[in-house]
C-alpha cells in the first residue's frame, strides 16, 4: 500500500476496534500483573535476604520441572492407553482366528 498526499484526509478518526481494545483492556491488565509480580518478588527478596534474580531463577526452574513432570505423566498415560487398546485388538484377533479354525 502506498501513502499518497490525501491519505490523512481519507483516514478515519481514531484507532481500529481491535487496537482500541488492546490499548484499553489487555495492555493495562498485563502491566498491572507484571507490576504486581515485581512487587511480590521484591518483597520476597527482602524477607528472605536472597537476591531477586536467584528467586526468579528458582521459580522458573520449579515451573519448568513441574511442566516436564506433567508432560511426562500425560505421555505415559497416553502410552498405557495405546498399549491397552493394542492388547484388546490382539485378543479380538486371536478369538477370531480360533473361531475360524473351529468353524
Amino acid at each position: 500500500m502506498t501513502v499518497d498526499r490525501d491519505y490523512m484526509l481519507r483516514k478515519r478518526g481514531g484507532p481500529s476496534a481491535p487496537k482500541f481494545f488492546l490499548d484499553t483492556q489487555v495492555v493495562p491488565r498485563l502491566v498491572d500483573a507484571a507490576g504486581g509480580a515485581e512487587v511480590a518478588l521484591d518483597r520476597a527478596a527482602r524477607a528472605s535476604g536472597v537476591r531477586p534474580s536467584l528467586l526468579l531463577a528458582g521459580a522458573a526452574g520449579a515451573l519448568s520441572l513441574a511442566a516436564v513432570r506433567a508432560l511426562r505423566g500425560a505421555l505415559e498415560t497416553r502410552r498405557a492407553e495405546r498399549l491397552r487398546n493394542e492388547d484388546a485388538v490382539a485378543v479380538d484377533r486371536s478369538g477370531i482366528e480360533a473361531e475360524m479354525r473351529a468353524g
